[in-house]
């Protein structure tokens, strides 16, 4: 019988990854910790996240095991607890039960096979650039009602993100002074959906920096890494698929 219980903070941020992009998405749990692959279903974003066991107050796995949510509903018994509850779960019947605090409820898992856990491609780009989160919010929330767009372009001494439509333009620069790193060796660039890629960074709610990487009109790596306040030993990416412009 699966057992997990693990802090209603570090459970809600897995949670609202995952709801980026997807509505259902399966877990599984070995004896390293819980790992999560998932597509949207239009196949323009992909997620891969591991937590390592450690991460959780408590985590009774006989092997290996897999569990098939409902994305929606787990985030709907997340509300039901303040910030600084725990959460126990029991797989146990085909459901999933939950107890918080003095509050128990059970919803059914869904069908194994209902939920393809689909193959993350290899990806690698030599470029790459760390850049704050707030930053690169900013720079897509500003182009927000310019273009369903995004331009990424990456120098050596720079990055920008830029956004243009016929009567307006939108364009975050920085130079290499002012990112964490950045190694390019010369200049590559890639358009990707803008309200995909605002979603995702939106949802790396604990996470300062990310990792960019890229080249000319391939998909975009997006590597995340908690802060101290998020969830400790959470790692993980985001692809996203590019945008052909031209």
């Amino acid at each position: 019988m699966t057992k997990l219980t693990i802090s209603i903070k570090n459970l809600r941020e897995i949670i609202d990854l995952l709801n980026t992009i997807v509505s259902e998405a399966k877990l599984k749990l070995d004896s390293i910790g819980l790992n999560v692959k998932a597509v949207d279903s239009a196949h323009v974003a992909m997620i891969d996240i591991h937590l390592p066991r450690e991460a959780f107050l408590e985590y009774d796995v006989e092997e290996e095991d897999e569990l098939t949510v409902d994305v929606e509903k787990l985030k709907g018994i997340i509300k039901l607890a303040s910030s600084s509850d725990v959460i126990s779960m029991i797989k146990e019947n085909e459901r999933l039960k939950f107890k918080i605090g003095s509050i128990s409820k059970s919803i059914p898992l869904l069908d194994n096979s209902s939920v393809v856990t689909p193959k993350i491609p290899s990806i690698y780009s030599e470029s790459y650039v760390v850049i704050k989160k707030s930053e690169l919010e900013r720079g897509l929330k500003a182009a927000e009602d310019v273009s369903d767009a995004i331009k990424l372009i990456m120098k050596p001494d720079e990055f920008r993100a830029r956004s243009a439509s016929e009567s307006e333009d939108s364009e975050l620069i920085l130079e290499k002074s002012e990112l964490s790193d950045l190694n390019c060796g010369s200049e590559v660039k890639s358009s990707y959906p803008l309200d995909y890629l605002l979603r995702i960074v939106k949802s790396l709610s604990s996470s300062e920096e990310l990792k960019l990487s890229f080249k000319d009109d391939y998909p975009l790596s997006i590597e995340f890494k908690p802060s101290k306040e998020g969830v400790e030993g959470l790692s993980g990416f985001f692809l996203l698929a590019p945008r052909m412009d031209h």
